[in-house]
């Protein structure tokens, strides 16, 4: 039985970038719990429901984090893994479901389908301690604390799923669990872990990957939504502006990450992955909000709340991109350009300043202000990487 376990299907890829279909396929989970969990959002955007919508985006990310950095450890595609992969789907899917009662009656289901996913992570290292030797102190590590963390999330579930001092403390534990690995074992005057080469090149696709998803969620709200039989010219012009934002978005993050390299000098691994989930958690806000606007009737103001979220997100957003880019300095190359920390910070003072000084300004406007604000990030973006003429192939350009 456990001989069949081991059986690939499909030749193994020793390549260090790219990721298999097994992890494209698990990817699409996160399509669904991303809609639910903006779902959440747009049905309370007080000020209560954006912190509760902060902090069940922890759990999530970490949930993907924990299962692409296996990935990046092991990149084992065989039967065994495929069906540990369905088993710790199938848990995230049970939490979509309940992404809604988090914070209700039925808030016991969400930990527990989370908690019995870390057990599932415990076997992928179970199975990585027998299969890989000379890993075998660090993969134990794991396996215990994946199995630790399985139990504290029970024992939330079971015990107290309301108490918001206890799950902080159970989330705090799950998101330094490898910091306090590494910090016991220094403290005992042991050699830290031997670890398998890092995939840096892997690390990147995979968020590039999960980015993508994320900026795909707001086209999925717009072409869905239900409060709109006919577009007016006004809501095609907020549909336009809100692609101008998404897309410089997309411009902007993509473009570096081409250029990045989490070995250049200067980089930052840690900074730059737990950057994401600032930079992801509110791109998923200002989709949840570039809906609103797009329903919103011509002339018509938005909500206090609606435009101080709206300019509040992507002004994180920008600023937790500067840190990414700040963190993964791109390599000396082509068309390369050193990170821009100033322009960050000043546009996302700008974002803020419109949303708390903007008084009640009509949607269009609004939108139109900020789309103005992310395409002179692109339009500066293009500039710094054509200051260097000799960088240009004009052969290629002429044919």
């Amino acid at each position: 039985m456990l001989r069949l376990l081991r059986i690939h299907t499909v030749p193994s890829v020793a390549e260090e970038g790219g990721s298999t279909w097994l992890q494209l396929f698990f990817d699409l989970v996160y399509v669904a719990i991303l809609v639910e969990l903006g779902n959440r959002l747009s049905h309370d955007m007080t000020l209560q429901g954006v912190l509760e919508f902060t902090f069940i985006f922890i759990p999530i990310w970490l949930s993907w984090l924990e299962f692409v950095n296996y990935g990046r450890h092991f990149p084992v595609d065989d039967i065994g893994q495929r069906l540990l992969t369905v088993f710790y789907m199938a848990f995230m899917l049970l939490l979509a479901f309940e992404i809604h009662a988090v914070t209700g009656a039925t808030a016991g289901i969400f930990f527990l389908s989370y908690g019995f996913s870390k057990f599932v992570l415990a076997l992928m290292y179970a199975r990585a301690w027998a299969e890989f030797p000379n890993y075998r102190e660090m993969t134990s590590h794991y396996t215990v604390a994946f199995i630790i963390g399985g139990l504290l999330w029970i024992g939330v579930a079971l015990i107290s799923p309301l108490n918001l001092w206890f799950l902080g403390l159970v989330t705090a534990l799950s998101l330094f669990m490898p910091a306090l690995i590494r910090l016991a074992r220094k403290l005992r005057g042991v050699p830290e872990l031997v670890m398998p080469p890092a995939k840096h090149l892997y690390m990147m696709h995979r968020f590039g990957e999960l980015t993508i998803i994320v900026l795909g969620e707001f086209f999925i709200k717009l072409a869905t939504t239900t409060e709109l039989r006919e577009l007016s010219a006004a809501n095609l012009y907020f549909g336009l502006c809100l692609l101008g934002i998404s897309v410089s978005i997309w411009w902007l993050y993509f473009d570096h990450l081409k250029h990045a390299g989490l070995t250049t000098p200067g980089s930052r691994i840690g900074f730059w992955i737990y950057s994401h989930y600032p930079f992801l958690a509110t791109i998923i806000a200002y989709g949840v909000v570039g809906q609103k606007i797009f329903t919103t009737t011509p002339g018509a103001p938005l909500t206090q709340a609606q435009q101080l979220m709206f300019t509040t997100a992507l002004a994180i957003a920008l600023l937790a991109y500067g840190a990414i880019e700040w963190a993964s300095r791109e390599k000396a190359e082509p068309l390369y350009r050193r990170p821009q920390p100033w322009v960050r910070v000043g546009s996302a003072a700008g974002l803020l300043a419109l949303g708390i000084w903007g008084g009640t300004v009509n949607a269009g406007l609004l939108v139109s202000m900020v789309v103005a604000i992310f395409l002179f990030q692109v339009g500066l973006d293009v500039y710094k990487r054509l200051q260097h003429p000799e960088t240009l192939n004009l052969q290629e350009i002429k044919t």
